[in-house]
């Protein structure tokens, strides 16, 4: 009986057994896949999918790796790598189809280029475009899903279309559920010149705020709906800077959570649960984590 990987393999994918996960996390943490999948095409993506929906087989969907955390044990099921799934077509200036696994970076360089803005609130945030629009990624009073037009989904029936007028982008999240496999994004007109010092402002503000050159998730956890912002709490309950292992949280901000060399996940995990629970114990606040926490 042929395994799984073979399996996959007969169908034209490209695979890796027992990859090491921290190399695909901005973390920078956790175990080995059992097997990654490397889809180079929509196709590609959509054939494995419904493979792996029909047969009932575990498995993790990652972009950039931005907000995840893996198991120190690893992960048993499939991980689906979207790294190769990166690029856009301009369908008219400004008004761009872009797949998933591209780096919002790329689209912050076309408008440099073109002269268009709209992603600058991300510069410096290793996010992909899928992600992006998942979580509703914002940042300095912007919001990914201001910029999107359409989204195309992945699910159970396959790939189809949804419009604006379908689409519900909340606080770190977007209905309807399914992958993102691609979208259609409208940047704005702008100068080069303008949308280049915009770039520059918010990563100069950035730096000196949160802790650019660490591993990490970037902000751990959701601000709540009302009252101070997560970072805010956690500093107020005498975290910060507080060490388990080799994590720590930031003693730059206090919603970042850094690998300062060899840490765990289970470190990581330790310090979350630590800011949770003290933070409810002051304030009696639940903060809840913006972070995809794996199970193995």
């Amino acid at each position: 009986m042929r395994t799984l990987a073979e399996d996959l393999r007969s169908m034209g994918l490209t695979t890796k057994e027992g990859v090491s996960l921290r190399r695909y996390t901005t973390v920078r943490t956790g175990g080995r896949a059992a097997l990654m999948v490397f889809p180079r095409t929509l196709g590609e993506l959509e054939k494995l999918w419904l493979y792996l929906q029909r047969r009932g087989v575990p498995y993790f969907l990652l972009a950039g790796g931005s907000k995840v955390l893996f198991p120190d044990e690893g992960f048993s099921g499939v991980v689906i790598n979207l790294r190769h799934l990166s690029g856009f077509r301009e369908l008219s200036p400004g008004r761009l189809e872009v797949l998933c696994g591209t780096p919002v970076a790329a689209l912050i360089a076309y408008g440099l280029k073109r002269g268009f803005r709209g992603f600058e609130f991300l510069a410096g945030v290793p996010a992909t475009l899928g992600g992006a629009i998942r979580m509703n990624a914002g940042a300095f009073g912007q919001t990914t899903g201001t910029l999107v037009e359409e989204v195309w989904f992945l699910d159970s029936r396959g790939l189809r279309k949804v419009e604006r007028t379908g689409l519900s982008f909340r606080y770190r999240r977007l209905v309807p559920e399914g992958l993102v496999a691609k979208a259609v994004v409208r940047l704005l007109p702008a100068s080069p010149p303008e949308v280049r010092e915009r770039v520059k402002a918010l990563i100069r503000e950035r730096r000196c705020k949160q802790p650019l050159g660490q591993p990490s998730f970037g902000s751990a956890f959701l601000n709540p709906d009302t009252g101070p912002p997560a970072g805010w709490l956690i500093e107020r309950v005498g975290l910060k800077g507080k060490r388990r292992g080799g994590a720590r949280i930031s003693p730059r901000h206090a919603n970042f959570i850094v690998n300062e060399g060899g840490a765990r996940s289970q470190d990581i995990l330790d310090l979350m649960e630590e800011a949770r629970e003290r933070v409810f114990h002051r304030f009696g606040i639940l903060l809840q984590t913006e972070v995809r926490v794996v199970r193995a």
